[in-house]
Parts: C-alpha cells; structure tokens; sequence
C-alpha cells in the first residue's frame, strides 16, 4: 500500500501522512476553517476522499469495520497500522 498509494497519485499518500487538507484563514491572529463558500481550490480537498476510498476498495470486511468509524485517511492508517502491529505478513 505504502508503493501503490504514490504510484496512483502522490498527493493521496501525502494526505494519508499528513492528514486532510483544511482551508484555513486567519482571523485577528487566529487561525478559523474557512466556510465551504470560501473553499479556493476544491481539488486539494478531494484529495482525503480519493485516498480513503482507495483504502476502502482494498480491505476486506474485517479490515473494514476497524476503519469504519475514522474520519480522515491519517486516522484511518493508523488504525489500520495498529491492528496489524504484530502481523508478520502484513510486514
């Protein structure tokens, strides 16, 4: 997964590693999400969408229900990564 991932496209992996891309705009010195009318580039937040339903498609059903209740890609690996820690295969 860790070759696949970039291999399709390397900002899914980013994603996956860094977690989703969050519009941000700063406000008296504070940092606020932007609203989803103020969103500037829509493709930058497709980007968590694509890689988690690239995950998606490759679990099986066990796999699936570990995942089910992550909201983003990053929490999504590591809880992928936790459950098969001790996995001898899967490393």
């Amino acid at each position: 997964m860790i070759i696949y991932l970039p291999f399709i496209n390397y900002d899914l992996w980013l994603s996956i590693e860094n977690g989703p891309y969050r519009p941000i705009k700063i406000d008296n010195g504070i940092e606020i999400l932007k609203s989803r009318t103020e969103y500037g580039d829509k493709k930058l937040l497709s980007i968590n969408a694509k890689a988690i339903n690239t995950l998606y498609c490759v679990l099986n059903i066990s796999e699936f229900i570990i995942i089910t209740s992550c909201k983003n890609t990053r929490d999504t690996w590591h809880a992928l990564d936790a459950s098969h820690d001790e996995t001898s295969q899967v490393k």
